[in-house]
């Protein structure tokens, strides 16, 4: 037998888990289409520098450039259109979002007025086979919701795109 409480706490730090690994995976996006490159502060609006400020990276899009068939008046042209990787891939944020962990539980109360837990066992194989069902089962189903993820990433591809469309003509 195990506490509840602790059940629940293991369950929430493998959750939390998960989605940390998830959310390091999301991190490695930047390093996919964007390329760092060093970075004045000088180009910041509103700040004067200071000597003691540190330097800053700027992170750069990485590119294709494509020719892109345009009509003129000589005839069929091709125009070079610089397109982010970011807009060409389609860009999965993956986030544990809700997690369900059912399961059939045996459940006591202990001398502190605490529920215990343990897992009901497959009894199915063995020499001696028990029809016998515990008296105080329960079904037991943890959802765990996370938070809506910042819409950054959904905006800064927005740009991008608009951006590709400004160089398109028509």
């Amino acid at each position: 037998m195990i506490n509840l409480d602790s059940l629940v706490s293991a369950v929430h730090l493998s959750v939390t888990k998960a989605n940390q690994a998830l959310q390091n995976e999301n991190q490695e996006l930047i390093s996919r289409f964007f390329d760092e490159v060093p970075s004045s502060n000088s180009g910041r609006l509103g700040s004067a520098e200071t000597p003691e400020e540190p330097e800053r990276t700027a992170y750069r899009p990485k590119y294709v450039t494509i020719e892109y068939p345009t009509d003129t008046t000589d005839g069929l042209q091709t125009l070079a259109v610089d397109v982010p990787l970011l807009t060409l891939v389609p860009v999965a944020s993956p986030r544990v979002s809700e997690v369900k962990f059912r399961t059939n539980l045996e459940v006591n109360v202990n001398e502190s007025n605490a529920l215990e837990v343990s897992f009901v066992g497959n009894n199915s194989g063995g020499l001696f086979k028990s029809d016998k069902k515990p008296n105080h089962m329960a079904e037991l189903e943890i959802t765990i919701n996370a938070d809506e993820p910042p819409e950054g990433l959904r905006k800064l591809i927005e740009g991008y795109d608009r951006a590709l469309r400004a160089q398109i003509p028509g």
